[in-house]
């Protein structure tokens, strides 16, 4: 776990990067005099929550496995969220000749927050896996976290290009593993779906493991007591 002094420096860092964020989308704004990117707000609004919940349990000092297997599932509902916002990048070919740089810095300001906002999560939700014994070596966490890096690519084709949503999940889950099955069954049809899957989970397990690195970020595997 994160010391308070480390703590304190997280949570200053995601406020810089999201104040950040949000002063590059109100100087849009003024520029544009237009709301057509607002939803950037929500996009990394919906970033937060894998955040949130996993800082939550973070706090806890005995966590139940009921507790971790609900907060999972919600975790990895919404965890794509944080990389989808890396999509967005798309709008920048609807901006001006002569404000493009503006338009580029907002809204990649915005995907680095909601990937920072992952990685940070990421990291917590494997550390708490890993005091509670679930991950025993680090194979098995390896195993985790570029397998869930691999589904948060798919839930980002599914939610960029197939236009599902993570609650969607709630009323809509068979359609949704239907896709995802189409997805797997004809990888030849699909490959244009495929190329933007192993592209982004390619990207993104390499500069998390990046992020460890640099941040000096070390999983500990922790001897449970007999």
């Amino acid at each position: 776990m994160l010391n308070f002094f480390n703590k304190y420096k997280e949570i200053r860092s995601v406020m810089t990067l999201t104040l950040m964020s949000i002063l590059l989308l109100i100087v849009r704004l003024e520029v544009y005099y237009t709301f057509a990117l607002v939803y950037l707000i929500w996009n990394l609004f919906l970033a937060f929550i894998p955040y949130l919940l996993v800082a939550r349990l973070r706090f806890k000092k005995d966590i139940t496995n009921f507790n971790i297997i609900l907060s999972g599932i919600i975790w990895i509902t919404f965890l794509p969220n944080a990389p989808y916002l890396l999509t967005d990048l798309i709008h920048i070919k609807t901006a001006l000749k002569s404000w493009i740089v503006l338009e580029s810095l907002m809204i990649l300001s915005f995907s680095i927050t909601g990937v920072y906002l992952g990685f940070i999560s990421m990291y917590d939700m494997v550390t708490i896996l890993i005091k509670k014994g679930w991950l025993k070596n680090k194979y098995w966490v390896a195993i985790f976290e570029n397998g869930i890096w691999i589904l948060c690519a798919c839930g980002v084709y599914l939610g960029r290009h197939l236009r599902w949503n993570s609650w969607d999940l709630l009323h809509s889950p068979n359609k949704i593993f239907l896709d995802l099955f189409y997805l797997f069954k004809d990888v030849h049809k699909n490959q244009n779906a495929w190329i933007m899957v192993v592209s982004l989970s390619t990207f993104l397990i390499v500069i998390y493991a990046l992020f460890k690195s640099f941040f000096s970020l070390p999983i500990v595997i922790y001897k449970r007591k007999v």
